[in-house]
This record gives structure tokens, C-alpha cells and sequence, in this order.
């Protein structure tokens, strides 16, 4: 039996879809790649620096950047002002700034969850540089305000992640759960709008790169389902030290 146009169309649209799906996911890989490759030489020239400022042209898109940064205990550090003291660093600026304009290039960029505005008038953005360990950090989030979770649950549809709720340590008694705020109830969040922020920020970018996603985030649901299981480390216990009697 020979297949109809109809027929031949749909399979077409199908076979595009999935090569558009295909390439968004390695461009959104890519992205977060550079973002990681321009954080690496960051922290190894500056180890403190924790964000960075910059703007971008509205003409051709090209970032330049304003200054790096710390934090460090709840107030922000200076550590290079690139405007003043471009000479006095072995960073080349140049090839950061090309690297985070190519990064950021689309208005849909998977790199532009790592950025935030500042509200300050002259359109200074602020890029929080992604820790070493995502889901380490995204642990840490979590467990100060539910210190025995084991798992948070996402939905990761569209440029999107909200967490759905939170699970107990002991994954297999699954009626140990926090429920969180349903989409149009948010009386009882399970934390702060900027703990959800930074979450929704870091499994989005393990979400785009293929090892994190493999090890960290387990897919729920139907094939048209967009919710995962992303599993927290296991808390260490802290090594007990013994007492040298000798030393009382």
C-alpha cells in the first residue's frame, strides 16, 4: 500500500519537530556549556567571585561587562571593576565578553536563566555564575526549609520549571509529602519567591546539559508528560572525633 500525501505530510512534520526539538536541545546545551567554560576562568583567576555585571547592546547584542563580584555574608565585594582596571587583570576580557555575547545572543537563551535585573537605571544586569555542584546547591535550598527531603518533583514544560512539591528521604514511603503551592494558591508556598527563583534557575541548566540531566533528573509521566523526580545527595554525616584522653 503506498502512503498518502496526507500521510507523507504528517510524517514530515513529525520528522521536522523532532529535528527542531533536537537542535533547541543542543543549542540550549551549548549555552550553558559557555556559561560554564566563562564561570571556570572567572573563579580561576578571581576564586570569590560569586557574579558579574554587564550590559548589552539593544543594536548588535554584544555584552560589555561592568565589574566582578562577592558575596560574602549577605553584603556585595568588588573585586574588578573592568571599566577602571581592564590592564591590571591576566583575564582576557575581550574573549569573555565574545564568549557571553554569543551565549546570550537569543532572547530565549537557556544561558539568560542565570541572569537577573538590577533595578538600577543605567540596564546593568547581574549573572550569577553557577556553582560547582548544582544540585548540591539546589540540596542546600532545599533542606533549609525541609531538612529531610529527599526529592523535589518539576515540571519542566516550555522555558519553564516550577516545583510541584517536595518528597521525604525515604523514597519509598511516598505518602510522606509536602505538598506544595498549587498554581493558583500560593498562601503556602514551600519557601521564599527567591528560593524558587534559584531552584527553578539550576534545574533548568541541568536540565540542558545531557550528564547532569542523566544523573540528576528522573522523567515521569507519559512521553507528552514534562514532570521529573530531581534526587538530592544523600545528607554525610559528620564524622564524630574522638577524644584524646591524653589531650584532657
Amino acid at each position: 500500500m503506498t502512503e498518502s500525501a496526507a500521510q507523507r505530510s504528517a510524517t514530515a512534520l513529525r520528522h521536522r519537530k523532532l529535528a527542531v526539538d533536537a537542535f533547541n536541545a543542543a543549542q540550549a546545551q551549548y549555552e550553558i556549556a559557555v556559561l560554564d567554560h566563562v564561570t571556570a576562568q572567572l573563579v580561576e583567576a578571581y576564586p570569590t567571585t560569586t557574579h558579574l555585571t554587564f550590559d548589552q547592546s539593544a543594536h548588535d547584542r554584544r555584552v560589555r561587562l561592568h565589574g566582578l563580584w562577592a558575596t560574602r555574608q549577605g553584603a556585595e565585594e568588588l573585586l574588578l571593576d573592568v571599566r577602571q582596571e581592564a590592564e591590571d587583570t591576566a583575564l582576557d576580557l575581550e574573549e569573555l565578553a565574545d564568549d557571553l555575547s554569543d551565549a546570550l545572543a537569543g532572547p530565549r537563551s537557556a544561558a539568560w536563566t542565570a541572569v537577573r535585573p538590577t533595578p538600577t537605571p543605567d540596564r546593568r544586569r547581574v549573572l550569577d555564575l553557577p556553582p560547582a555542584d548544582r544540585v548540591v546547591r539546589i540540596a542546600e535550598l532545599v533542606r533549609a526549609h525541609h531538612p529531610n527531603a529527599g526529592l523535589i518533583t518539576v515540571d519542566l514544560a516550555g522555558d519553564t520549571c516550577r516545583v510541584l512539591d517536595v518528597t521525604g528521604a525515604d523514597t519509598e514511603e511516598l505518602s510522606h509529602l509536602i505538598a506544595g503551592p498549587a498554581p493558583a494558591d500560593r498562601r503556602h508556598p514551600l519557601w521564599p519567591a527567591e528560593t524558587e527563583r534559584q531552584i527553578a534557575v539550576l534545574t533548568r541548566q541541568i536540565h540542558a546539559l545531557p550528564h547532569l540531566r542523566a544523573q540528576h533528573l528522573v522523567r515521569i509521566g507519559g512521553p507528552t508528560e514534562h514532570r521529573a523526580f530531581l534526587l538530592l545527595p544523600q545528607i554525610e554525616p559528620e564524622a564524630e572525633t574522638e577524644t584524646d584522653p591524653d589531650k584532657e
